[in-house]
């Protein structure tokens, strides 16, 4: 067990996937309509406050001035966060927790998506990622501001 956890720690302390950020200092999501889209992909109750984090990550883009729209049709923009995790033989949670944001542009009939925020983040947890996640959302939405 021991040389798992060491093993897990050093995957995870490297980068398993490398993505370019850049968020323009300028840009504001004040006065945008923006859908939030929450992806659940964990399994094994790796992850049970989706609810809670939904309601979450509204309300703070809520007082960022968001307009919070329901209909991703009708939107400028879509938050996407999502969590990817599962369980090791030894009962831990693994996984990926991702935020992105993207323009929604409709082209004729297709809707062309354009990402203006990417980011990423792998854990491990010995239950399961409800209160991580809630921390890392309150590290990482505030950087749209």
């Amino acid at each position: 067990m021991l040389k798992f956890i060491l093993f897990f720690t050093i995957v995870v302390s490297l980068k398993t996937s490398v993505s370019a950020q850049y968020v323009d200092p300028n840009f504001s999501i004040k006065d945008f309509k923006i859908f939030v889209q929450v992806i659940d992909k964990a399994k094994e109750g790796c992850w049970t406050n989706i609810s809670e984090t939904r309601k979450y990550i509204k309300n703070k883009l809520s007082e960022r001035g968001a307009k919070l729209i329901e209909d991703r049709s009708k939107t400028d923009l879509t938050l996407k966060f999502a969590i990817m995790a599962k369980r090791t033989g030894h009962g831990w949670c693994y996984g990926d927790m991702s935020l992105g944001l993207t323009a929604n542009v409709m082209l004729g009939d297709y809707m062309i998506l354009g990402t203006f925020y990417q980011k990423n983040t792998v854990d491990i947890k010995s239950q399961h990622f409800n209160n991580s996640a809630l921390k890392w959302l309150e590290k990482t939405l505030p950087e749209l501001k």
